[in-house]
């Protein structure tokens, strides 16, 4: 878990929801702890394990950004014949250490292994 004093919190507030995405962060003022800042699936999948009521301002839906990262492949993804390019590697094997390493990454962030 990381910890950030409440007084950077401010000037360092994107990082940090950044970082409550894969993890909580704990916010600390003069070394107490103060508060922890979670992603809202997060509180979500907390407040339902415990049967509690999830408040409907957690629920609205927010627009969708898509920010086009870099391929940990090296497939270049401006071109949407990448795809099959993609399809044949699977098919043939290419790749596969790479791609259990990102499925893993996945499962990880979303707590499921």
């Amino acid at each position: 878990m990381q910890t950030i004093r409440s007084i950077n919190l401010q000037k360092n507030l994107g990082d940090v929801l950044k970082a409550a995405d894969v993890e909580a962060v704990l916010v600390t003022n003069r070394e107490q702890p103060r508060a922890v800042l979670m992603s809202a699936e997060e509180f979500i999948r907390l407040k339902t394990a415990a049967g509690e009521p999830i408040p409907s301002e957690v629920r609205k839906s927010r627009p969708t950004l898509y920010r086009r990262p870099a391929d940990p492949l090296g497939y270049d993804t401006r071109d949407p014949s990448y795809a099959t390019q993609m399809a044949e590697d699977a098919l043939n094997g290419r790749h596969s250490d790479e791609i259990e390493q990102e499925i893993d990454r996945a499962m990880r962030r979303w707590g499921k292994r």
